[in-house]
């Protein structure tokens, strides 16, 4: 793994709509267990709206492949629920990219239980500016038509959002210097 450019930043405190204290910060290899946890946590729902799987469980090496997430080519932060001894993952948004593009996927993951209530909104408007300091410059993404939250919180966040014509599916799409983007996010052009 490369150095940790994310993890070293300080956590931010957030709220949710129902005024939940949580915590973003961004993933750290050591948040592994954290992750797993949190992935057997899901409902088959939840897993199939994120990875498109009729998945029971999400098999380890996925869960494997987001604690090496590259900080220094991807965004990955997360919704961190503070308890004692430790935490708690509560959400989890993934700025996914091939070496050497400026196209990333864009995808937010939350526990059931929190979902609808700004946990993935949070997580979405922290982790856009992370993706342009690393130079992304144009996000996408899937979202299942059953997916409403998601399609809301993408048109709220700027993104462009449309029916596939070939599928049930929604395509999502931002660019950072587009005006939609600075109107609804608040970037710099």
């Amino acid at each position: 793994m490369t150095k940790e450019r994310y993890p070293n930043q300080a956590e931010t405190p957030a709220f949710t709509k129902t005024g939940k204290p949580i915590y973003l910060r961004p993933l750290r290899p050591s948040d592994e267990p954290l992750m797993e946890e949190f992935f057997k946590s899901l409902s088959p729902r939840s897993i199939f709206f994120r990875f498109f799987a009729y998945w029971k469980s999400v098999p380890p090496e996925v869960v494997a492949y987001f604690a090496k997430i590259d900080c220094d080519l991807n965004v990955a932060m997360v919704a961190v629920e503070k308890h004692k001894p430790g935490e708690r993952l509560l959400g989890l948004c993934g700025i996914l990219r091939k070496p050497g593009s400026t196209r990333a996927e864009f995808a937010v993951v939350v526990r059931d239980e929190w979902q609808g209530i700004g946990v993935g909104a949070e997580l979405a408007a922290a982790s856009l500016p992370a993706a342009q300091d690393l130079g992304i410059k144009e996000l996408f993404g899937i979202i299942s038509p059953e997916n409403h939250t998601m399609i809301a919180m993408a048109g709220k966040l700027g993104f462009t959002v449309r029916k596939n014509r070939e599928s049930d599916y929604y395509e999502m799409e931002m660019h950072f210097n587009s005006e939609q983007y600075n109107q609804s996010f608040g970037g710099a052009s």
